[in-house]
């Protein structure tokens, strides 16, 4: 299984229902083809970088998914026939996708770092100073100010 990511543009003059009705039946090409949607971002309207089927907006629209490479064919076929979609582009973001591992790194990212401490004393984080990168700078320029 591979991790794929797939961004499109939207006419942006179809109302949120028909927006919805999109989003479902690219979700179901995606979960009848054996895939899996990982995350869908819709990022609104945009004005577009160039007019596209003289249109100068778009509602941008970011779906990362898991599924093989006949899943990525399928897709951009219904999407080369909607009318409504205006552009898209697929990218593989990882060639072997497993979704335990996945997971289990998202949980250990989502948490926070522990610091144990002794009993009766608050764990402290330390701190990067600014003074002692702030003081390296000022000596490198006095150095250079000695040959003057």
């Amino acid at each position: 299984m591979r991790k794929y990511e797939t961004f499109f543009i939207v006419d942006p003059d179809l109302t949120d229902e028909v927006n919805s009705v999109i989003d479902e039946k690219l979700k179901n090409v995606i979960s009848n083809n054996g895939g899996s949607v990982l995350e869908y971002t819709p990022w609104g309207k945009k004005k577009l970088a160039y007019p596209v089927q003289k249109r100068t907006r778009g509602h941008y629209v970011l779906m990362e998914y898991a599924g093989g490479p006949e899943l990525v064919a399928e897709l951009e076929r219904n999407m080369r026939l909607d009318e409504r979609i205006l552009k898209f582009i697929t990218v593989k973001l990882d060639d072997k996708y497993d979704p335990e591992k996945e997971a289990a790194r998202k949980a250990a990212a989502a948490s926070p770092p522990v610091v144990e401490a002794e009993e009766g004393k608050v764990a402290a984080v330390p701190e990067e100073s600014e003074a002692g990168e702030e003081s390296g700078q000022e000596d490198a320029m006095e150095g250079g100010n000695e040959e003057a």
